[in-house]
């Protein structure tokens, strides 16, 4: 089980990000790219913003819970839907909590969701709710809760039966995907604010020191879309980097293509972060 951090990472991403991409497949593709790069990197939140020349954020949305939802969760959570047509193209993330078997084993922490009742029987009185939990059957809960909850259950054992309880794993579960009106207030909410840009720092062994000092509480890593950067969609608010952060940072220096696609710096970007924890904990 490989742990959570020790701060908050989140990845904001702009609305902007498949807006230039006409077919609704390549766009499930690219949004794939994402949750896979958070997967790889136990990114804990994928904060989507709104740009206000590409303002459209459902889409995005919609796939990227779906591909972090273990796949014998998702017919409970996600019904027929448009937004999800082509979600057949997305990457298999493969986090902890997707790779579950059918056998339990006490100790074990599972994402399950709560259903009213174990498929066979109405629940009786002895018994709060039931939850899937990707097993054989569903697991009884020892709390009440509503029906279509999802939750993360420790499994334990009563007198010789499975049964299920409310409770955080110490590992990492994968990211909550979230939507915010506007980059600015976005920015404003994160404890410490890290921009991606062309024209910023250079990486050096220097300046990752110095960002492995900033990795505490709440930490947003902030990226732009095709032809917006983050300079201008702040812009576009009245707003500029500098009343939310000095840490700026070119995380492609000395690039050999015209441009740097957002997905390639996310993965550049988190890949560096992993450095500069290292250079924190040494």
């Amino acid at each position: 089980m490989e742990p959570k951090r020790s701060y908050h990472l989140s990845m904001a991403i702009p609305s902007s990000f498949t807006a230039e991409t006409a077919d609704p497949k390549l766009r499930a593709y690219k949004v794939g790219q994402i949750a896979r790069a958070a997967a790889v990197f136990r990114v804990d939140g994928i904060a989507l913003y709104r740009d206000r020349r590409h303002p459209e954020l459902r889409e995005m949305t919609a796939l990227l819970q779906y591909a972090e939802t273990p796949q014998y969760l998702r017919k409970h959570l996600f019904g027929r839907s448009e937004l999800l047509r082509h979600a057949g193209v997305l990457p298999p993330l493969r986090m902890p909590h997707h790779m579950v078997t059918s056998s339990l084993e006490e100790g074990q922490y599972r994402e399950g969701v709560v259903l009213s009742h174990n498929g066979m029987i109405d629940v009786g009185s002895d018994e709060c709710a039931w939850v899937d939990v990707g097993a054989t059957s569903p697991l009884p809960l020892d709390h009440s809760m509503p029906a279509g909850r999802r939750i993360t259950v420790r499994i334990y054992s009563r007198d010789g039966a499975f049964r299920c309880t409310p409770e955080e794993s110490p590992g990492y579960r994968g990211y909550r995907t979230t939507t915010h009106p506007s980059l600015s207030r976005l920015m404003a909410q994160a404890d410490h604010a890290i921009v991606t840009s062309v024209d910023g720092m250079a990486v050096t062994t220097e300046a990752m020191s110095d960002l492995g000092k900033r990795l505490k509480g709440s930490v947003t890593v902030v990226f732009g879309g095709p032809g917006r950067s983050v300079r201008s969609i702040l812009a576009d608010e009245k707003r500029s980097i500098s009343e939310f952060t000095d840490a700026v940072f070119n995380v492609v220096p000395g690039q050999g293509s015209a441009t740097v696609r957002t997905e390639e710096a996310v993965i550049a970007a988190l890949a560096l972060l992993n450095v500069a924890e290292s250079t924190r904990n040494r």
